[in-house]
């Protein structure tokens, strides 16, 4: 247990270095005012930004509808705004946000059957649906990457060896 603790200590303390030390920031506090040249696009966790969450709420709530899972499109858009306004946004902010997520939800609206069909196909129905249903309980944080290699047993158990102390 106290090795798992450990692992996720080291892992949030790689995610703060990894966000302090991005291509985009000033890092001469890290290195004493000598950075180096940049070395390329580096892949990193997409974070929505505050224009890009309205739109991807209004497109999961439109393509959910498109694929036949029912729900209050009303609902949602206030469930999303009173989200927003929690994280402190303020009131020309929200109205702003509630701009953008009404004009990307009519502008998918507003399509004809086949060419929303076609649109809404970018992303699965199912991935729809599990966005939906977290949209619904609440959460509206873009979820994180996963790990571009499967869970193996093995290697989380490896190195790890007899710990029971002696029971």
């Amino acid at each position: 247990m106290r090795s798992l603790a450990s692992v996720a200590s080291c892992l949030a303390a790689a995610s703060i270095l990894h966000a302090g030390c991005s291509n985009s920031a000033d890092s001469s506090i890290l290195f004493g005012g000598k950075t180096g040249p940049s070395t390329g696009p580096v892949a990193t966790a997409s974070i929505p930004s505050p224009t890009e969450r309205p739109a991807r709420v209004a497109f999961i709530s439109v393509c959910a509808q498109a694929y036949g899972y029912p729900h209050d499109a009303a609902q949602l858009r206030a469930a999303y705004l009173g989200y927003e306004s929690r994280r402190g946004a303020t009131n020309e902010q929200l109205s702003q946000i509630a701009r953008d997520y009404d004009g990307a939800y009519t502008a998918i609206a507003d399509l004809g059957s086949s060419s929303k069909a076609t649109y809404c196909a970018t992303t699965d129905g199912t991935a729809v649906r599990a966005e939906l249903k977290r949209y619904q309980s609440g959460y509206f944080e873009a979820r994180t990457a996963s790990s571009p290699e499967g869970f193996d047993s093995t290697k989380l158990w490896a190195g790890q060896g007899d710990k029971r102390g002696g029971r």
